[in-house]
């Protein structure tokens, strides 16, 4: 049977031991590796992962003056036959740094180099070229980066390293130990300063062959202006380096059931009255304010460090509920004003039950309203925050009521369902909106109490002891019967009591 179980990182230690040796080092190939004959004689094998080396850390971007969390990872792969051929082909998600108002940082960096064999046994390395490397966007500040391996064949040897800044502070890169094709050797290891506290939520795996930990130091100094003066301080970014290893990893074809470890912050303590502390790392920090997401770079760009000696702690699930009940974008927008009385008086009758005021009122919504297929958990109508820092600069912002959504038609998938749900509240029926999970995005970690694991937002209403979930955006969900993609097992109801898991008795 296969578990989970959650590694809890904690910040005091009473006994280290010395940091572990890289599995592999670039371009040194193994006798094995070059003679390897395991998997030949199985033609449903068309490549074999050697190496799949992960590494989580917090640096300064080479080129800049941020903190970021990097990720790295070092892959090397043997090609088998001709259906491996496709594995020569690479895609990876990066940040642009100058989308997101970090101009001059390093968004990413490449290497990457194919091996192959002679006949008089000497090798050969072909290096793949930064202009063969292809850009695409993807959303927000997010871009897709593709490129293929030159010179490849059956026998080649694959090697690339890949390196990324992130802003993913809150909920890192989870890590998979297996793959569609088998996996001799997977490692992750993660650096955590001691200002850092992360769950390491390890899924699917009864043990691990290895799992340890060893201190690691990182003492450095960072040059910064202060009122056109410059100066050095020192920065302590020593603590635990963490280590996971699977080896033999079997293929998988399904992510939700692999091998994986999913990460997650767990708690920040921040360096008092430290300014080079908060100006190195205030990139990360604004990752913490709770509608982060929501706002653009330029947005973000003017978010203040934040106050306090804790900058972020994993609340409850009790405390998530609390604060999505007076949250603007959230259960707020549910009871907000709109005038929509003359709305509701052509949908329904004053002689209806509640049952048929509720269908009225969602084939109504169904009928004049379209998904722009974009998935959301808010409704942006207003947001407090964002007019204060405009006004200080003598600028106005315009609040929107949900109503505007319903003028102009369209909108996200929760867009959508809260006006279904302002609509039904309006009409004195008994609404509440759900957290939902989608059956192909990743499965929820129920010991981790963070919206962002959830894909959207729909309504639930419950008539004479009957619950009915609600989705008026996507086009398979009909009255009563929501689209097969919302995995009902991974539903959470938000509202003042009886909030948590929905169940359907």
């Amino acid at each position: 049977m296969k578990t989970q179980f959650v590694f809890i990182l904690l910040i005091i230690y009473t006994s280290f031991s010395f940091a572990q040796k890289a599995p592999l080092k670039w371009k040194k190939l193994s006798k094995e590796e070059i003679d390897l004959k395991v998997y030949n004689n199985n033609p449903n094998i068309p490549a074999v992962v050697f190496y799949d080396y992960g590494q989580m850390y917090f640096d300064i971007n080479p080129n800049g003056n941020n903190l970021f969390v990097f990720n790295k990872r070092h892959v090397r792969i043997k090609i088998l036959n001709e259906d491996g051929l496709k594995y020569a082909k690479v895609k990876f998600f990066y940040n642009d740094m100058n989308c997101e108002q970090y101009s001059g940082e390093l968004s990413f960096s490449v290497k990457a180099v194919t091996h192959n064999f002679l006949e008089n046994g000497k090798r050969k390395t072909s290096r793949l070229k930064y202009k063969n490397i292809k850009h695409s966007d993807s959303t927000g500040c997010i871009k897709i980066a593709e490129f293929e391996f030159p010179d490849v064949k059956v026998g080649s040897i694959l090697e690339y390293i890949i390196t990324t800044p992130s802003l993913r502070l809150i909920k890192p890169k989870t890590w998979y130990f297996q793959s569609s094709i088998p996996v001799i050797h997977s490692e992750f290891r993660a650096k955590i300063p001691e200002n850092f506290q992360y769950i390491f939520s390890i899924k699917n795996i009864k043990d691990l062959p290895v799992q340890d930990s060893s201190y690691y130091d990182r003492i450095m100094t960072y040059r910064f202006k202060y009122n056109r003066r410059l100066y050095n301080s020192t920065i302590n970014l020593s603590g635990i380096e963490y280590r996971f290893v699977n080896k033999f990893m079997p293929v998988i074809s399904n992510k939700k059931d692999a091998e994986k470890i999913s990460i997650h912050l767990k708690r920040i303590e921040t360096e008092a009255n430290n300014y080079a502390w908060q100006k190195l790392t205030k990139a990360l920090m604004i990752t913490t304010y709770p509608d982060y997401d929501r706002r653009t770079p330029g947005q973000r760009n003017m978010l203040v460090y934040p106050a306090g000696y804790i900058i972020y702690y994993l609340p409850t699930w009790e405390e998530m509920n609390a604060s999505l009940l007076f949250d603007e974008k959230f259960s707020l927008a549910i009871v907000k004003y709109w005038d929509c009385d003359s709305i509701l008086q052509s949908i329904i009758t004053p002689t209806q039950t509640e049952l048929e005021k509720t269908e009225a009122i969602y084939n109504y919504v169904k009928a004049n309203m379209k998904w722009n297929n974009e998935y959301s958990l808010y409704a942006d109508v207003s947001d407090n925050m964002l007019r204060k820092l405009y006004s200080k600069m003598g600028a106005t912002i315009k609040l929107h009521n949900i109503g505007n959504y319903f003028n102009e038609g369209k909108g996200t998938s929760a867009e959508i369902n809260f006006v279904l749900m302002h609509l039904l509240n309006k009409a004195k029926i008994k609404v509440y909106p759900v957290l939902t999970n989608t059956t192909d995005n990743e499965i929820i970690d129920k010991s981790v109490s963070d919206i962002k694991q959830f894909k959207t937002t729909i309504a639930l209403v419950e008539i004479n002891d009957k619950k009915i979930l609600l989705d008026a955006a996507n086009p398979k969900s009909t009255f009563n019967k929501i689209t097969e993609k919302f995995d009902k097992e991974q539903m959470f109801i938000v509202r003042m009591e009886d909030f948590g898991w929905f169940d359907e008795k």
